[in-house]
């Protein structure tokens, strides 16, 4: 919940103002990010219905951040030029990452009450991680002057994400 959400966020919170440090209007950085925003909803949505129809999760897991790494990598390289193939590729992942957060909850218990119990420890804790994420890279591209350290440190927390991803989507209870 932590890792993804923190994506999400940063991305809630800066991925309109890198468009526009590159050069893009702020009306069409304002479209681009609505476009991330909508396709959140296709992932969220299809990969719980996916997660449920497998044992492991594990391929799911690092798919939907592949997806998020892929969009967040084109920042780096072409953030105007690919900007709506950038925001369709980590939005697909985003809502996909929070429907198998989600999802996983119930899968990995037995039942109902420890669904819960593991649901609100994981979205107390994953949310409050999550909250420093904006302000912390927004930190670092002011100190840095520019956007290529915050993104590769999205990209470390994707990274991260992943290992999470194939721990999370074994097909196990607790």
């Amino acid at each position: 919940m932590g890792a993804q959400s923190l994506v999400t966020y940063v991305l809630i919170a800066w991925l309109p103002t890198i468009f526009t440090d590159h050069g893009m209007s702020q009306a069409q950085a304002g479209l681009v990010f609505a476009t991330n925003t909508l396709v959140q909803a296709v992932g969220t949505f299809v990969v719980p219905v996916l997660a449920g129809r497998m044992r492991s999760q594990r391929l799911l897991a690092v798919g939907v951040v592949a997806l998020m790494a892929s969009g967040i990598s084109g920042l780096l390289v072409a953030p105007v030029a690919g900007a709506w193939l950038w925001a369709t590729l980590c939005g697909l992942g985003q809502g996909g990452a929070l429907g198998l957060a989600l999802t996983l909850m119930v899968l990995r218990t037995h039942d109902a009450h420890t669904a819960a119990r593991l649901s609100g420890m994981a979205q107390t804790w994953g949310y409050l991680l999550a909250a420093i994420g904006p302000f912390t890279l927004g930190a670092v591209r002011q100190t840095t002057g520019d956007w290529s350290l915050p993104i590769v440190l999205l990209l470390l927390v994707c990274a991260g994400l992943a290992a999470l991803g194939l721990g999370a989507g074994r097909d196990r209870k607790i």
